[in-house]
């Protein structure tokens, strides 16, 4: 049975609604586990998981409690770009980058459209093919325009450039619980062969995604 992981929820990604509900749910589905099972354990076990549990519960709603009365929770999508963190938190996808990016020096307006940008894209990350074209017409530029725009930007192809946010987001369900096998969050991140998507994230992460799901547990 898993338990939540304390301060795992990344507060500022666009899935953070989606790792708060995971992380009440584990709780819950244990208490409700128990309520409906209560004749397998003796009456001092049960008091500790529904102890232990509730507890989680608690300590989830008071970290919530404080980010708001510091206005640092945001359960949409934040200003800063997903990519801006990823690339400073992650050695191999600053080597994928044509050179060095700074996130400091891109404007507000611009940060402003690559939010948007990855709106789109996680919008659509189950699609094996994430049509640049289609991609293109949701962001109101032609596909030669998005190229270059992301190019300038960040210093990363389209390709490239989606790549990184399916692999980010992979991760992001496994820290968070939220699928229990590869081929599961490979397909939910639009890939179709798991070997391929282990590769990629390995390549990214300096750990299969396989390591990792099974350190987590």
């Amino acid at each position: 049975m898993h338990t939540a992981k304390k301060n795992a929820i990344d507060w500022n990604s666009p899935n953070a609604l989606e790792q708060l509900a995971q992380h009440i749910r584990n709780p819950l589905e244990t208490i409700m586990n128990v309520s409906k099972n209560g004749s397998m354990y003796d009456k001092q076990r049960i008091e500790q998981i529904l102890f232990s549990s509730s507890k989680e519960i608690s300590d989830i709603v008071e970290d919530i409690l404080v980010k708001a009365k510091t206005n640092a929770l945001s359960l949409t999508y934040h200003d800063r770009p997903d990519i801006f963190h990823i690339y400073e938190s992650n050695e191999n996808v600053r080597k994928m980058c044509l050179g060095e990016l700074q996130p400091q020096k891109v404007a507000k307006k611009d940060q402003d459209w690559l939010v948007n940008l990855e709106r789109e894209v996680y919008g659509s990350i189950r699609q094996e093919y994430l049509d640049l074209n289609e991609l293109s017409y949701k962001m109101a530029i032609s596909e030669r325009q998005l190229h270059r725009k992301i190019l300038n930007l960040i210093l990363l192809t389209p390709n490239k450039y989606v790549r990184i946010l399916r692999l980010h987001k992979a991760r992001q369900l496994i820290d968070s619980y939220v699928q229990q096998s590869v081929s599961q969050i490979a397909y939910t991140v639009g890939y179709r062969d798991v070997h391929y998507f282990s590769k990629l994230f390995a390549e990214q992460y300096s750990i299969s995604p396989k390591q990792l799901l099974d350190s987590s547990r």
